[in-house]
């Protein structure tokens, strides 16, 4: 029997959001996010910990392409003002996590 784990992704520009995410022990979850178009040209941050300061996972600093680092991958669109944030393999050390994803 596979484990449910648990985590929360929180976006960090003007107004904070919240999303929880449910995922199974060594699968893969995938979460969609808009943003406002006035963050089309930042660069994109996800991170773990607490925020500010927290350990950055993957910068987003290429628009329009997947850019992957370990088990987490993010993809910013900027035409639609949305990003994409995967993180492959979930184990027991993402359980109860907040993430970041600042820009």
């Amino acid at each position: 029997m596979k484990i449910i784990w648990t985590f929360t992704l929180l976006m960090i520009p003007g107004v904070l959001s919240s999303i929880s995410v449910t995922g199974y022990s060594g699968g893969g979850v995938s979460i969609t996010c808009r943003y406002d178009r006035g963050y089309t040209d930042n660069n994109k941050y996800f991170c773990r910990g607490q925020y500010p300061g927290c350990q950055d996972l993957i910068k987003m600093d290429i628009k329009n392409k997947w850019v992957d680092s370990g088990r987490f991958s993010l993809y910013d669109d900027t035409s639609a003002a949305v990003f994409t944030v995967t993180i492959r393999d979930l184990s027991e050390q993402d359980s109860g996590i907040i993430y970041y994803l600042y820009m």
